[in-house]
């Protein structure tokens, strides 16, 4: 029996905030003398009843006049925090004006360019905060890599950081951050370079710490040199070390470079001998139970997962993953007890997303709106993933319209995220409005012409409706010249052409995405050129490999059924292109 007081009994950690300010607050006074203070006290009300455009808005209004340096700041701060870089970049620009010594405001302006992928604009006020920190450049390098490595613009970083290590070709720090930047966007060929050259260059510091930079930059270079299709050298270095030297973190090093290599079973087997060391236990079992889920093998996965319960050890992972599992099995309830025990880390609004998605499935619809709205509240810098994944548990449910209406009032209230963007697209589509799709994918190309993520979503939509063929090829090429090794661009290439009547140049794609990402969506596109080739057992092999790990992927399921009603395609004639590189 399924209930649905599972999460109303759970402690799941959101505190639902207490907010005595008075109704009523609007973006501006109509009053054009309001004092600054109307504009920042009501903005700090704002904020305390989670309110963040009106707030942005109001600090941004405030700001407009103010020669106050340290109110600048704040108003800076809070639009960033709320997620409005177009305010964020005005008020960034108003504190430049005010005080343009400031490396702050200088930062901020670079923050504010780099979410709205205006990348010349983020790399000359990075510039000029890297000439000016009285932290050094080698310092702030530092400082840039780690919030570059956590900026959701993949692709604008990685942008970012090839101009920069331009401005500065003899940092180490800099080709640092080009490499690990140029590895999170899927090109490790540039990513081998860039740690090649750093580690020519001596270390900033010059004291001890520098040792471990080392280190981690040589796992890196022997990461991106597997995944540019140069496996061999890098794995047999990582072996001789651990037949040299058999060290736990050697053999961790070394386990980890054959799961890159997407060598499972030498992957796990390296893992449970490290298992059998109790400082490593817990992590060797972390790491061959992802190798199992992945991989579709649940049981293997629970067991790895259930051993790291014993050990009280990543707890967090542990129920996430046993979740999705019971989940899989058509067990919603036990999956919900399991979600409801993640309390932190990257799985934890992962988790309550799920959660909420099972609720909302399965007649507690009240309930998922209740646990998303206070979810909205504890994770404030979250807002548009909760806001996209809520619109997409009404439109799997069939209710369209709430959905739509749900992402474009998310829209309005954060109307610089492209993740909403992306969103609205997708259930406009589903709506059958195709040409409003576009429209908005076309906007959204349009404002960011150097964004393969952007380019290759009005190119897909465009190809998957047999739209502009040639001009959907044309925007998936310009964005797989920048990101060649990433998983949708492939997919999206290798669909492109199928459309185009290329369909063995099209397997070519389709198969070194699927190598890369084992999702639904793209195997259900390679099994429908496999099938279409005269490959039926291929297409059908390729379907069950995926179903195991992505079992609820509607594109799957619909393209298997539509596929095994229909009879064998003769296989189609060759037409020369461009091999993948």
């Amino acid at each position: 029996m399924f209930s649905i007081s599972i999460f109303a009994r759970a402690s799941i950690g959101l505190g639902l905030a207490a907010c005595t300010a008075c109704a009523g607050i609007h973006p501006k006074s109509d009053d054009a003398s309001a004092p600054q203070a109307f504009y920042t006290v009501t903005a700090e009300i704002a904020l305390a009843r989670h309110q963040p455009r009106v707030a942005a808005l109001q600090y941004a209004a405030a700001a407009a006049s103010q020669t106050d340096a340290a109110l600048l700041e704040r108003a800076a701060q809070v639009a960033a925090d709320t997620l409005q870089p177009s305010l964020a970049a005005k008020i960034a620009a108003r504190w430049i004006e005010v005080d343009p010594k400031s490396v702050d405001a200088q930062r901020a302006a670079a923050r504010a360019a780099l979410a709205l992928h205006k990348i010349d604009q983020a790399a000359a006020h990075y510039r000029t905060v890297l000439s000016n920190s009285p932290l050094g450049t080698d310092a702030e390098f530092a400082v840039l890599e780690t919030y570059l490595i956590g900026s959701d613009n993949i692709f604008g970083a990685r942008q970012l950081a090839d101009q920069l290590a331009s401005s500065f070709p003899s940092s180490a720090p800099a080709l640092r951050v080009q490499g690990y930047t140029s590895l999170r966007a899927d090109d490790p060929a540039a990513a081998v370079r860039s740690f090649t050259a750093a580690l020519t260059l001596p270390m900033p510091s010059g004291n001890g710490s520098d040792e471990g930079t080392r280190r981690e930059m040589l796992q890196a270079l022997a990461r991106a040199r597997i995944m540019a299709g140069d496996a061999e050298p890098p794995l047999a270095q990582a072996l001789e070390k651990v037949e040299r030297e058999d060290m736990p973190a050697n053999r961790l090093d070394y386990a980890l470079l054959l799961m890159t290599a997407q060598r499972d079973s030498a992957a796990i087997q390296q893992l449970d001998i490290l298992a059998r060391n109790p400082d490593y236990a817990a992590v060797a079992l972390r790491w061959s139970g992802l190798i199992e889920f992945q991989g579709g093998h649940l049981d293997a996965a629970t067991t790895r997962f259930a051993q790291l319960l014993r050990l009280d050890k990543y707890l967090d992972d542990a129920c996430y993953y046993l979740g999705l599992i019971a989940d899989r099995h058509g067990d919603p309830e036990h999956a919900l007890r399991l979600y409801a025990q993640v309390q932190s880390g990257d799985n934890a609004l992962p988790a309550l997303l799920r959660a909420s998605t099972i609720l909302q499935t399965h007649g507690a619809a009240t309930v998922a709106d209740d646990l998303l709205d206070r979810l909205i509240e504890e994770e404030p810098q979250r807002a548009p993933e909760i806001l996209a994944s809520r619109a997409r548990s009404y439109a799997d449910t069939g209710d369209l319209p709430r959905a739509v209406a749900m992402l474009e009032q998310g829209v309005m209230e954060y109307p610089d995220s492209v993740d909403l963007r992306y969103a609205v697209a997708s259930v406009y589509e589903e709506q059958g409005r195709v040409p409003d799709a576009l429209r908005e994918l076309t906007d959204l190309a349009n404002a960011r012409p150097e964004d393969p993520a952007a380019l290759n979503a009005l190119g897909y939509t465009l190809a998957d409706h047999s739209r502009d063929l040639a001009r959907a090829r044309d925007l998936i090429e310009r964005a797989y010249a920048v990101a060649p090794k990433n998983a949708a661009i492939l997919d999206s290439l290798g669909w492109v052409l199928f459309r185009q009547g290329h369909s063995v140049e099209a397997e070519t794609y389709l198969r070194a995405a699927y190598a890369d990402d084992r999702g639904g969506d793209i195997a259900a596109h390679l099994g429908e050129v496999l099938w279409q080739l005269g490959k039926p057992a291929d297409a059908d092999r390729i379907w069950s490999e995926a179903a195991a790990a992505d079992a609820d992927n509607r594109l799957l399921k619909a393209t298997r059924q539509r596929f095994h009603a229909l009879p064998q395609a003769a296989p189609a004639a060759r037409r020369p292109l461009p091999v993948l590189n």
